[in-house]
């Protein structure tokens, strides 16, 4: 007997708690599965058949997150499309009298015939499919481009199903307004618009059809949303010095952290995430000081950091640690445990935090202390900075950051009082070389 039937497969989570749904179609004790490319945390997810539709469909439990609810819709959309195309072959080969064996039931569902391929989903469909496949692709970057989706489902709520001719730039327009509306500056809502035209590329990027079924208006490329940064602020070479020589001896949480932060900084400012990644091989597996040199991956981008050298700032610490990496404390225990540390130090500078509009005009500049702002970004600022001060060649130091553009890396270096102190030097010891010669 024919039978269509679809399940979790629990034992095979990913590294995000997700498993895949299959769909599988069994005939005289033969089988044949297919993946939905649905992923899904088996905690907060189950797949039950409903009475009412004769069709299985996705449900969740009370715990469940917004973000996961927001994927429903979409996901039991491609799981009824998929069953509701079995059916139909399966029905079509009863009344031809053929057979119902699971390979010709998947030669016809493979069949290329001309394409029903729906060219006209609703965004949030695309979307599903655009986060299944970037899920397989990145690690925690995922996140980023779910919160964009969160915000355009929550934007389209009481607008209904929109489709991406709909796209218009009067429509994008209002979403940007919906942005700045509920909160977000200038920076993430230039994020939100860079992740929705990347999804849109990537929609216009697998339409194989030479005809170009697949219609999205152009606004999306032409509306601007312009990303302001205040100047980067990262610890001085003479604040970085204090904070290594800081006696903490007396607070061995804070030790630690300032260790694990100095740490960071020797070997080019990873983020967060990935010290602790890192922290975690390093404990696993040991350090070689005869290699001196340690190779890890970004989680957010993939990015690989090959063959980063530890300087004597990093090795100290490993020493004062018996060569065995501390634990990583929570980017929150972390952070919370930088600004004790800097309160100690009487890191009082105020430092200036403008903030821009969407169209890059000054709205505002806070006022505020360094001891309050002291966190684990601060890690890859003050590694750009330093090396800027030491005059370290730039591509040398992108490197050791793990930025792939002069762009995004000149963000993150901070080009103080001091950086133009040492250029001023520079410049006075060169005139003195010259006057010498000219004497």
């Amino acid at each position: 007997m024919a039978k269509i039937h679809a399940f979790i497969k629990t034992d095979y989570v990913d590294k995000n708690s997700e498993a895949p749904l299959i769909i599988e179609y069994s005939h005289l004790k033969k089988r044949w599965r297919i993946n939905t490319e649905i992923k899904v945390d088996p905690e907060f997810f189950s797949c039950d058949y409903a009475e009412d539709t004769e069709l299985f469909k996705l449900s969740g439990n009370a715990s469940m997150k917004r973000e996961q609810r927001s994927k429903l819709g979409p996901f039991n959309t491609t799981l009824q499309a998929i069953q509701l195309k079995l059916t139909r072959i399966v029905g079509e080969l009863k009344l031809k009298s053929a057979s119902l064996s699971p390979a010709t039931v998947k030669k016809e569902y493979e069949k290329d015939t001309p394409v029903q391929k729906e060219t006209n989903k609703p965004v949030s469909s695309w979307y599903a499919e655009f986060i299944a496949v970037k899920e397989k692709e990145i690690g925690e970057g995922i996140n980023s481009y779910r919160a964009t989706f969160r915000h355009f489902k929550s934007f389209t709520e009481k607008k209904g199903s929109v489709l991406l001719e709909e796209l218009t730039k009067a429509y994008l327009e209002d979403f940007k307004q919906y942005l700045i509306g509920i909160g977000l500056d200038a920076p993430t809502v230039h994020k939100q618009f860079k992740n929705l035209r990347i999804f849109l590329n990537w929609i216009q990027s697998h339409d194989d059809n030479d005809n170009q079924e697949i219609k999205i208006p152009s606004a999306y490329k032409k509306l601007k949303v312009k990303a302001r940064y205040g100047d980067p602020i990262g610890l001085t070479v003479k604040q970085f010095f204090e904070l290594y020589k800081l006696d903490l001896s007396a607070h061995k949480e804070l030790e630690r952290t300032r260790n694990l932060f100095v740490f960071g900084v020797s070997i080019g400012g990873p983020r967060h995430g990935d010290l602790k990644r890192l922290g975690e091989s390093l404990r696993r597996f040991g350090f070689n000081l005869n290699s001196n040199s340690i190779s890890f991956f970004e989680g957010k981008t993939g990015n690989a950091h090959n063959e980063i050298q530890v300087n004597r700032f990093g090795i100290e610490v490993l020493e004062k640690e018996k060569f065995i990496f501390p634990h990583v404390p929570s980017n929150q225990r972390m952070n919370q445990n930088l600004k004790s540390i800097a309160k100690k130090l009487d890191w009082d500078e105020i430092k200036f935090i403008p903030k821009y509009d969407v169209y890059g005009k000054l709205i505002s500049t806070e006022e505020i202390p360094l001891k309050d702002i002291f966190s684990t970004k601060f890690m890859r600022k003050t590694a750009a900075t330093i090396d800027n001060y030491l005059g370290i060649p730039t591509k040398t130091s992108m490197k050791r950051t793990g930025h792939k553009t002069f762009a995004a890396f000149s963000r993150y270096v901070d080009v103080n009082k001091e950086s133009m102190t040492h250029a001023n030097q520079k410049w006075d010891e060169m005139y003195a070389s010259l006057s010498k010669v000219d004497g």
